[in-house]
C-alpha cells in the first residue's frame, strides 16, 4: 500500500526533473521581466498581486537552503500570466523567497516561455502556468510546475466531482491558507536536488 501511495504522489506531483527536450533557457532569460517590473504591469487581478507581494516572508530555513543550494550558478525562470489563478497565488512567495535569497529570477510569458511548459506539464497532462524552471548555468534541470503537490492532487482528483465555481472557491480559499508555504517548501527541495 505504502509503494502504491508513493508511486501515486510522484505521478502526481509538480515537481519535475530532466526534460528531455532542449531549452534555451538563458536565452528565455535574458528576456524575462523581474518581478517589480512584471508586479507594475500586472494588467489582471492587480490587487491579488499585490497583496500576495505584501504578504510574502519567507521562513528563515527555506531562505538560508535556498541561497545554500543555489551554488553560486541557479537562476529560477517563471512562466506566468496574469490572469493565472494559480500564478498570482504562487509567483509572489517565490519571487520574495529568490530575492531574499540573492537567486536571479525572471518572468515570461506563455509566448516566450512556451517550450517550457510543453517539456513540463502538468500531471495530466497540460502545458500551464505558472511553471517554475530550475536554470543550472545555461541549461533547463527541471521545473516546479502550476500548483502545490496537495492541492493538486485535490483538483484533478476529488474536486472534478464539484461544480467549477465551488471548485476555484475551494482552491482560492486553500491558497489563502497556505500562503505560498507549500510552494516555496517543494521548491527548495527541487533546487537541492538538482544541485
Amino acid at each position: 500500500m505504502a509503494i502504491l501511495l508513493l508511486t501515486l504522489l510522484s505521478v502526481l506531483s509538480p515537481v519535475q526533473q530532466q526534460s528531455t527536450v532542449p531549452l534555451a533557457g538563458a536565452a528565455m532569460f535574458d528576456q524575462g521581466k523581474t518581478f517589480e517590473d512584471f508586479l507594475a504591469t500586472a494588467d489582471a487581478r492587480p490587487e491579488v498581486w499585490k497583496a500576495n507581494a505584501a504578504r510574502s516572508k519567507p521562513a528563515k530555513e527555506l531562505v538560508d537552503r535556498l541561497a545554500k543550494a543555489s551554488g553560486g550558478n541557479l537562476r529560477l525562470l517563471v512562466v506566468a500570466v496574469a490572469a493565472c489563478s494559480d500564478s498570482v497565488q504562487t509567483v509572489p512567495y517565490v519571487a520574495a523567497l529568490a530575492k531574499e535569497a540573492g537567486v536571479p529570477l525572471r518572468i515570461v510569458d506563455s509566448t516566450v516561455g512556451k517550450a517550457i511548459m510543453e517539456a513540463y506539464r502538468t500531471p495530466d497532462g497540460r502545458a500551464a502556468t505558472a511553471t517554475i524552471a530550475v536554470l543550472r548555468g545555461d541549461r533547463v534541470a527541471g521545473a516546479w510546475v502550476e500548483r502545490p503537490e496537495g492541492l493538486q492532487s485535490w483538483m484533478i482528483g476529488p474536486a472534478q466531482a464539484l461544480a467549477q465555481s465551488e471548485r476555484m472557491e475551494r482552491k482560492t480559499a486553500w491558497y489563502e491558507w497556505d500562503r505560498g508555504e507549500s510552494t516555496m517548501a517543494e521548491l527548495v527541495s527541487l533546487v537541492e536536488r538538482l544541485r
